[in-house]
């Protein structure tokens, strides 16, 4: 590594986006939330002068005058010559602004009708929260199609599962990563439903009243991409912030499963375990140890889910307990939520490639499926399935079995045949069935769920 304290031991370095992820908010400011807005604000404006023009508000000279201008900014705005003036307050008193120096008050001063920022603002954040959850749905939708088809792969990997951190039933690696798969498609799901649930234009709604123009907010809906307008002006002004939290507990619950995946790679790469070896270029190292590889990303990932845990409490609570319109405490709802997008959204791809880069110790794993008794649960279900010994009766003699085995880690045929004898249990279990029941492949072919 070029400019860090650390890579000399490594084959390959972390990539800057990598390292954005985890060191990003050490070395970079964050840009004003805003400046994200822009485009949407154009696009707002364009909207709603073409339904003033429509609906005779304004004058067709007037209309295209101003939507000349606007598609003259955005232009400025692609070159990165247009900035915000913080002295302006808002991308909305900023766009106005310029428009008023470049056409006068006269023609520019009438963009506003029948509009206030607070249905100005909403509109952009449904517009910008639309968009990121949709590159949400894609990326997790991209990490779902890897994991399935690695899931195949190692459909015959066996590995020992656990609870407690404790030994359970043999899996295989690739029955793990299907259970990813599964929660995250979940999450795809959760994203999908808040569109559907907010897919409403707030453009119209003003101050949170109405207004007495004859605006045609199903038009500016619809030419916005909208499903369909507000319905009632008042609910949409005072519950300003309600789509942003909903969004942020889509997030917070595909964040949870991605540090439930974390912790795992992270418990499973250790030498302790051994299963798996993470790419050195998703590993980061130590200013002071030589040997270190650390699961930086993992780890970031973690609290990257606590982070997002503590914005949706945030969100939860400003929209609690709110008087009727708008309230200016709301408007934090606009920086959490961008916060939280912008801290969670390069998640996915990150996750993916550090999966799809990972080691696989198919032996390691198969030499932990043959240890403390794990292939107990099934000699269990055996004895009960082909001799009819009732399940809890099987379940006192294979622990008994277990208690007396010299062999610590599987049970023994005579062990076995003792437990049954002390319970007076006549069973013609073979020697070899014992074995079979217990051999993890065997135990991996056998599962019907």
């Amino acid at each position: 590594m070029k400019h860090t304290l650390w890579g000399s031991a490594f084959t390959k370095n972390p990539s800057s986006e990598v390292l954005s992820f985890t060191a990003g908010r050490d070395v970079k400011s964050l840009p004003a939330c805003d400046e994200a807005l822009i485009p949407y604000d154009i696009m707002v404006n364009k909207v709603h002068c073409s339904m003033l023009e429509k609906q005779s508000i304004i004058s067709h000279e007037d209309a295209q005058k101003l939507l000349t201008a606007l598609s003259d900014l955005e232009a400025l705005w692609r070159k990165g010559e247009f900035l915000l003036d913080p002295e302006k307050e808002d991308v909305h008193t900023n766009i106005e602004n310029w428009l008023t120096e470049k056409l006068g008050i006269e023609i520019a001063g009438k963009i506003h009708t029948a509009r206030s920022r607070n249905d100005q603002v909403a509109t952009d954040m449904k517009l910008y929260t639309k968009e990121m959850a949709q590159v949400f749905i894609d990326e997790l939708s991209s990490l779902v199609d890897s994991l399935q088809k690695l899931s195949i792969t190692h459909s015959k990997t066996i590995m020992p599962g656990f609870t407690h951190h404790q030994h359970a039933m043999v899996t295989t690696y690739g029955e793990l990563l299907k259970s990813f798969s599964v929660m995250l498609q979940r999450d795809c799901q959760k994203f999908s439903a808040w569109n559907e649930i907010h897919d409403e234009s707030p453009l119209g709604s003003m101050a949170g009243y109405g207004t007495s123009f004859p605006i045609d907010k199903k038009y500016t809906a619809s030419e916005l991409g909208f499903n369909s307008a507000f319905k009632s002006s008042i609910d949409t002004v005072t519950n300003r912030g309600e789509s942003e939290t909903d969004l942020a507990y889509s997030i917070v619950s595909m964040m949870n499963h991605f540090s439930h995946i974390a912790q795992t790679f992270i418990i499973l790469s250790t030498p302790q375990f051994g299963f798996i070896r993470l790419a050195d270029n998703f590993s980061t190292g130590s200013s002071v140890m030589p040997q270190k590889k650390n699961p930086d990303p993992l780890e970031v990932i973690k609290a990257k889910a606590a982070y997002a845990s503590g914005q949706l409490q945030s969100l939860i609570a400003i929209g609690q307990a709110n008087f009727l319109g708008y309230n200016r405490d709301s408007q934090w709802s606009k920086y959490i939520i961008m916060d939280l997008i912008r801290e969670c959204i390069p998640t996915p791809q990150i996750l993916q490639e550090l999966i799809e880069s990972t080691e696989t110790h198919a032996e390691q794993m198969e030499q932990w499926c043959h240890r403390n008794f794990i292939g107990a649960t099934t000699l269990m279900e055996q004895l009960c399935k082909s001799y009819k010994i009732p399940m809890r009766v099987a379940k006192i003699i294979v622990e008994k079995a277990i208690k007396n085995s010299e062999n610590k880690h599987k049970i023994d045929y005579n062990t076995l045949i003792n437990a049954c004898n002390e319970h007076h249990i006549s069973c013609p279990v073979t020697k070899e069935e014992v074995m079979k029941w217990q051999d993890p492949h065997w135990l991996s072919d056998l599962k019907t769920t």
